[in-house]
Formats: C-alpha cells, sequence, structure tokens
C-alpha cells in the first residue's frame, strides 16, 4: 500500500527565548533506523541538553516518542502528534535542545517542539510511496528512440541504467499500476520484439499531489 514520507533528510532551526531548537527529519524503513538516526544526532550536535525525538514505522506499523529529560509529555509526543496529523509514515523527527537558561513551561515546551517539527516538515519535500516494480527491457536500436520519447523520458518512469550491446538493456523503476499500463503500450511500440521482465519488487516515489 502507498503511503506518505519526505524524500530526504533536512534541518532547520528555531531560537525561542534563547534556547535552540534543532529539528532534523529523515525517511526510515524501520526502527533500527530510526534508532540509528537518534544516535547519529547526539554525535552531529555534542553537548546539548534534550534529544527529543518521535518515529513512526509501517512494516510493522509502530510508533515511539521520548521526551529525554523534558518534562512528560512536552516533547515527543507534540512531535508525533505533528507527524499523526499530517499522515506520514516511515519517518523520525529528532529535535535537539541548547537550553537557553530561560525556563519556557509545559505549554511553551509543548509549543516550541511542536513548531520545531511543523518547521522541518514545512520545507521538507514530501511525497509519496507507492508500490513498484524494478523492470529491465531489451530492445532493438532500430526501437530506442520510440522508447525514449514515449516511455524513459515519462513521469514516474526512472532510468536506472542503460547499456548498448547487440542490443539495449534499459532497467527502469517504475509503479506497479503504471507498469500494467506501459507494458502493453511498449509491446505496441516495438511490434511485440521488445522483451522486458520484472528484476524485483520496490517502492516507487511520486510528488504527494499525483
Amino acid at each position: 500500500m502507498s503511503y506518505y514520507s519526505v524524500r530526504q533528510e533536512i534541518v532547520t532551526e528555531l531560537e525561542i527565548k534563547k534556547s535552540r531548537f534543532i529539528a532534523w527529519v529523515c525517511p526510515i524503513n524501520s526502527q533500527f533506523e530510526a534508532e540509528q538516526v537518534i544516535a547519529e544526532s547526539r554525535k552531529r550536535w555534542p553537548g546539548a541538553t534534550h534529544y527529543c525525538f518521535a518515529w513512526i514505522t509501517r512494516e510493522p506499523l509502530m510508533e515511539r516518542c521520548s521526551d529525554d529529560g523534558e518534562p512528560s509529555g512536552t516533547a515527543g509526543l507534540p512531535i508525533l502528534t505533528v507527524l499523526k496529523n499530517r499522515s506520514l509514515e516511515n519517518i523520525v523527527v529528532v529535535v535537539v535542545r541548547y537550553f537557553g537558561g530561560i525556563l519556557l513551561g509545559a505549554s511553551g515546551l509543548i509549543r516550541s517542539y511542536a513548531d520545531s517539527a511543523r518547521k522541518v516538515l514545512d520545507h521538507a519535500e514530501i511525497v509519496k510511496y507507492e508500490p513498484g516494480v524494478v523492470v529491465q527491457l531489451t530492445v532493438a536500436y532500430s526501437e530506442l528512440g520510440l522508447i525514449e520519447h514515449r516511455f524513459l523520458s515519462s513521469a514516474g518512469v526512472e532510468l536506472l541504467d542503460i547499456e548498448y550491446g547487440e542490443q539495449v538493456q534499459i532497467r527502469v523503476s517504475v509503479s506497479q499500476t503504471d507498469w500494467t499500463r506501459w507494458k502493453k503500450e511498449i509491446t505496441e511500440l516495438t511490434s511485440g520484439q521488445g522483451k522486458f521482465q520484472i528484476v524485483e519488487e520496490t517502492m516507487v516515489v511520486s510528488k504527494a499531489g499525483d
């Protein structure tokens, strides 16, 4: 099934009453990857007062958050709530705080951690991940022009590799839905001479609005 997450990691920062709140969002595929990001945040920003986080994975469906020493419910849960409100999965957000000497109070902390999570997501590219396939095509040179023009240049088709030998070997990734349509068209474009096979199943990325 498809889901929404970020395409790549990004970092943003807020300063609130002299405290620095550094938010780091990353796409992940497992609890292990989430834990790696959290551990890396301590190395990337050493000496911070708190390393608060929230993450959600799909398979298995899990979620976790931590206040890391902040008052209970004032850091991890606000971050997690932002992720859930935006229906994002396979994602981790770490908010690193360097204390600036001014107490924010419970409501101030909740707002600061939630705002940090919202800011980093506002700056990230949100994309749709959906089931896809990696396909290898074998076509004659005489057919390559049509394949490039009609297939390889189409949105949603990602060229992974191309090799020129006696025939042209092309490897692409495409959504399963699109491939159902494309394999018929490729057969027509190559007059039935083009060969293709599914190499593996994968997840492919499209814009969130697609």
